[in-house]
């Protein structure tokens, strides 16, 4: 019990010398002059409610202060490090500029850090930021993309997009020289599934556009083999002349979209043609050359299974 009770006591002994040892460093340190970097969140206020920012005003103002250690702590414990700026103080309406020198951002911060303390470096060093209270233009966007599927699927459907324009706010000889925006490029190839994005409106130096991002839709879908029967069809037929063609339809091969594969309203989308002009009636080859006139743009691969027919002329 004895050795026992004398290893607690060495135990205690050590940590009494560790408290006294921490205590003596933060008194050292407390009372020792040093620099860290603080930062207080910014509050703006009466901003006018017809005041639109070009360029955002900053909500965090960064300042390197150099103090007393014990100085710090009361930095640390508070529980809102905030400064507030007066917009219409700083604001000059007839240039549409919000400004703030370095001095005038020191003199706020220096109310919030107290006399002892002296600032090193404030980020941002200054604020020159841009504003309008004209109301906003509307312009169309232009979508820049390419989209391309993998070879065995094909755009089926319109692009949807959210918005077809936005709205810009800059000043009144800005908004007069635009008349539409762009978006970024979108390239993608090989796609095997519909496309959701979202894309970026491309900035325009000196001009907010609301909203600044955009959503598109690509719809993507697999495609399959169809076979069908489609009647051949005689083209620029002089009066009085009739052509019959042997055989009257023939067999049609294309890959559709699965959602279109049994649409049995699509009967008379692909067309199938002779060209009378194309003839040698002096030949006794009575050959015509046929060839596909019309087909939907969703359709891939369009092939007849022949290619050609023979033809009788009769005058009518």
């Amino acid at each position: 019990m004895q050795i026992k009770s004398q290893t607690t006591r060495s135990i205690l002994l050590y940590l009494l010398f560790v408290v006294i040892a921490a205590l003596f460093w933060c008194f050292i340190t407390l009372n020792k002059s040093i620099q860290q970097d603080l930062t207080f969140n910014v509050e703006y206020t009466g901003i006018p409610s017809d005041v639109t920012m070009i360029d955002k005003l900053p909500t965090t103002v960064t300042v390197t202060v150099k103090d007393r250690g014990s100085s710090f702590v009361k930095y640390y414990l508070a529980s809102d490090m905030k400064i507030v700026i007066p917009f219409e103080t700083y604001a000059d309406n007839g240039l549409g500029v919000f400004k703030m020198t370095s001095i005038q951002l020191k003199n706020i911060l220096k109310k919030s850090i107290g006399r002892d303390a002296s600032i090193v470096s404030i980020y941002p060093e200054s604020l020159n930021l841009k504003f309008t209270t004209l109301p906003g233009k509307k312009v169309p966007i232009r979508y820049d993309l390419d989209i391309e599927p993998d070879l065995k699927y094909v755009i089926n459907g319109t692009t949807v997009t959210s918005h077809d324009s936005v709205v810009i706010f800059s000043d009144r000889r800005t908004l007069s020289s635009i008349d539409e925006v762009f978006t970024y490029h979108v390239q993608e190839k090989g796609l095997t599934d519909t496309l959701h994005r979202k894309v970026k409106i491309a900035p325009i130096n000196g001009v907010k556009i609301v909203p600044a991002i955009v959503n598109i839709t690509v719809p993507i879908e697999q495609v399959i083999m169809k076979r069908k029967m489609v009647p051949v069809s005689v083209r620029n037929l002089p009066p009085g002349i009739n052509v019959v063609v042997l055989p009257s339809t023939v067999e049609v091969s294309f890959l559709v979209p699965k959602s279109l594969y049994k649409d049995d309203e699509r009967d008379n989308d692909i067309t199938v043609v002779v060209d009378y002009n194309t003839l040698d009636i002096k030949s006794r080859n009575n050959k015509a050359s046929i060839a596909i006139g019309e087909s939907p743009a969703v359709y891939k691969n369009v092939e007849v299974s022949m290619d050609s027919v023979e033809y009788i002329i009769e005058k009518r």
